[in-house]
């Protein structure tokens, strides 16, 4: 359960964090109008995804790009304008699309686990036959 919360608060801080991170970079709000808020947006949940999808379970992963969708939604309906709460059901639905690169760069970060134990497993017997 500390690790389920854990990993909310995480994905909800990061989802946030990658929305706001618009306006320091550029004079826009939204991820979609300014291409380095976009870029450097991803590139702050798609890290954490690997390392998400690398370390912990698959389920895992989900709730922290589920929290991720809420956190960038809570923020733009929290901080942003009126605009932005008049178009807020529209960008539950457009803002799904920023959760498709982190998901595919944490579903490389399981596949990196997977080949790691698949090709690593070392024979014990093995490894007292090569030391000769």
């Amino acid at each position: 359960m500390k690790n389920l919360v854990r990993t909310i608060s995480f994905g909800v801080l990061a989802g946030a964090t990658s929305w706001a991170v618009v306006g320091l970079v550029s004079d826009r709000y939204e991820p979609f109008d300014s291409d380095a808020g976009f870029y450097i947006g991803q590139f702050i949940l798609s890290i954490i995804a690997i390392w998400v999808g690398y370390k912990k379970k698959f389920i895992d992963l989900v709730v922290y790009l589920l929290s991720a969708y809420l956190g960038m939604n809570a923020y733009s309906y929290v901080f942003g304008g009126s605009e932005q709460r008049a178009w807020a059901v529209l960008g539950l639905i457009t803002t799904i699309s920023l959760i498709v690169i982190p998901l595919l760069f944490g579903i490389i970060g399981k596949i990196a686990r997977f080949i790691k134990y698949k090709y690593n497993k070392a024979n014990p017997a093995d490894a007292r036959t090569s030391r000769g």
